[in-house]
């Protein structure tokens, strides 16, 4: 058997028509019949395997099988827990998009953050408003836009007026529809400088509230204000001679 052994590997090393010449003599010899009885012997790893029986199968490609759904079953999970979170996401922005808006101007009409006037009627009872005498006049003054998408002209109809704190004051912006169909609107506001806003108190307005306005209507629209007159008692006040309040009114949304 070694001698065989070392006949196949030095026939390896040979060349074709050294190899030609030494396999006849080594069929001769019998060292042929021991190596391919060798080379075929299942107990050295060659030759014919032992067939395959099911059990094989269940144990070996059956586990792959097995192993590949429970991925999958894996992965539809995560799928379905990533789908969960993803909609319960989008439904709490939607919300609290909707939410923000009548939140926030609930927020600026109390406060007046963000530069936007006090407008809640229990802010100063108006009958017992008394200007303050010996105090400096304040110039109010008004500005009026329109955005892009609205098809309307809007603009104050006085530049300024001259106020004290506890004084009330009318003033009244012009509105016009430019377009031939109707058309919804609605104003916001601000004052500017923003630290003068909590003062700024406005009775009445149309600021919030849908205006609509038929093909080449034209309306006036009043603003019923005044300045508080605590006003006066905050030094953070003593530079402002100017106060601004500015509409912008937009299209309707859906309107």
């Amino acid at each position: 058997m070694q001698l065989a052994l070392r006949l196949h590997a030095g026939l390896r090393g040979l060349g074709l028509q050294t190899a030609a010449r030494v396999w006849p003599v080594a069929q001769r010899a019998g060292i042929v019949s021991s190596w391919r009885k060798y080379t075929t012997s299942p107990a050295n790893g060659h030759g014919p395997q032992p067939p395959i029986r099911p059990g094989d199968l269940r144990t070996g490609a059956g586990r792959a099988q097995e192993g590949y759904r429970r991925y999958q079953e894996a992965a539809r999970q995560r799928n379905a827990s990533a789908l969960l979170y993803v909609s319960a996401f989008v439904i709490f922005f939607l919300g609290s998009s909707y939410a923000a808006v009548p939140l926030y101007r609930l927020l600026c009409k109390t406060t007046g953050f963000m530069g936007t006037p006090k407008t809640e009627p229990t802010v100063r009872d108006v009958e017992t408003l008394k200007p303050l005498e010996g105090h400096r006049r304040l110039r109010v003054k008004f500005a009026g836009q329109v955005s892009t998408y609205l098809d309307w002209s809007f603009k104050p109809e006085q530049r300024q007026v001259s106020v004290v704190p506890g004084e009330t004051a009318l003033a009244f912006f012009k509105a016009y529809n430019n377009s031939d169909k109707p058309i919804v609107g609605i104003a916001t506001y601000n004052v500017l400088p923003d630290q003068a806003a909590p003062y700024f108190n406005k009775i009445q307005c149309f600021c919030f509230d849908e205006q609509q306005l038929d093909p080449r209507e034209e309306i006036d629209m009043p603003v019923f204000f005044f300045i508080d007159p605590e006003f006066a008692n905050d030094p953070l006040m003593d530079d402002i001679d100017t106060i601004t309040l500015s509409y912008t009114f937009f299209k309707a949304s859906g309107r």
